[in-house]
């Protein structure tokens, strides 16, 4: 059994089920996530079914599911089916021990980790919800744009519907009656002149960019050993050598007479030379 036609088992069954077992290998679950927004929220994403694995002990009644889709599509017995299954999963074990990677084709990538845990990474264009066919994410600035669209045509209709009626009222002319004498039209009231609105841009303020400078003008923070420090050190250094070379001199042989003038007399020192 090629690992094509496992994963070709695998993904019908988690399209129809909520979780698909492995005989001795774990379990593939599918769960329904909501919508989301994009990580930059300009984008709304519809909503999904993720599909995730949980490594975990399976017995081979609890994956007779996953043996019956082999069955089907391989056109072999049940015990043909758990032979050829156990082969692939064998397969499937040593490559994710070996090189803790495995593809599944149509699916995505089975990955272990150091301390032989295996989980399932879901390939980009993995779909399992046939349900959602059709749905696609929305762009939340081109609804915005559409909205201020919508607006600006309103605006501009009922401009126009209020002039026309203006015009309507000031060329209105008075009729003649049936006996040839001009009849007073009734007085109406003056339509109130629709002024169109002006929209004033407002511009945001433009704040001096005084960071950079700001930046530039800190004073450097000061060395951590100053010109002062490392004279002081080196003068420290050299007294100890010297003070070590006085000293190593001093207990010499050849500095023996004067220690002996020191510690002894004239008589004692001729007591001893005898």
């Amino acid at each position: 059994m090629e690992i094509n036609l496992f994963s070709q088992c695998i993904k019908e069954l988690i399209v129809e089920n909520d979780r698909v077992d492995v005989p001795y290998l774990g379990t593939f679950s599918a769960e329904m996530m909501p919508a989301t927004y994009s990580d930059r929220q300009t984008t709304i994403d519809p909503p999904y079914r993720k599909m995730s694995f949980h490594k975990q002990p399976v017995s081979l009644e609890e994956g007779r599911l996953l043996l019956n889709k082999v069955c089907e599509l391989a056109g072999v017995s049940m015990e043909q089916a758990g032979v050829e299954l156990g082969w692939c999963l064998s397969r499937l074990s040593s490559e994710l021990e070996g090189r803790k990677i495995c593809k599944l084709p149509g699916l995505g990538v089975m990955r272990a980790n150091a301390r032989n845990e295996y989980y399932f990474v879901p390939d980009d264009k993995l779909d399992i919800w046939p349900d959602g066919i059709g749905f696609e994410p929305v762009s939340m600035k081109l609804s915005e744009k559409v909205e201020a669209a919508g607006s600006d045509s309103g605006a501009d209709a009922s401009e126009r519907f209020g002039v026309s009626h203006a015009q309507r009222g000031s060329l209105s002319e008075t009729p003649e009656s049936s006996t040839g004498q001009p009849t007073t039209a009734p007085e109406s009231e003056p339509m109130p002149e629709v002024k169109p609105e002006v929209k004033s841009e407002v511009k945001p303020e433009v704040k001096p960019k005084l960071v950079e400078f700001e930046r530039v003008m800190e004073p450097d923070p000061e060395p951590v050993f100053t010109l002062r420090t490392i004279r002081l050190i080196l003068i420290v250094l050299l007294v100890l050598v010297v003070l070590f070379i006085v000293a190593s001199y001093l207990f010499t042989d050849a500095m023996s007479p004067i220690l002996d003038r020191l510690l002894y007399t004239r008589e004692e020192l001729e007591l001893l030379r005898r």
